[in-house]
């Protein structure tokens, strides 16, 4: 079973750094690649300075 995406507000969800993380136990994380910002930042992000559209 493939869960929801968390936050669909996220500016993330159209970024060329996303990686979508699920746990073995179904959970689902928005995993950020860009090497200067956090992995898993607050959410949902509305502005972002590295922000690359997809």
């Amino acid at each position: 079973m493939v869960a929801p995406l968390p936050f669909p507000e996220s500016l993330c969800h159209r970024c060329a750094h996303l990686r979508v993380v699920e746990s073995g136990k179904g959970s689902v994380f928005l995993m950020c690649q860009e090497p200067s910002l956090p992995k898993y930042g607050p959410q949902p992000v509305r502005a972002c300075r590295a922000f690359s559209a997809k």
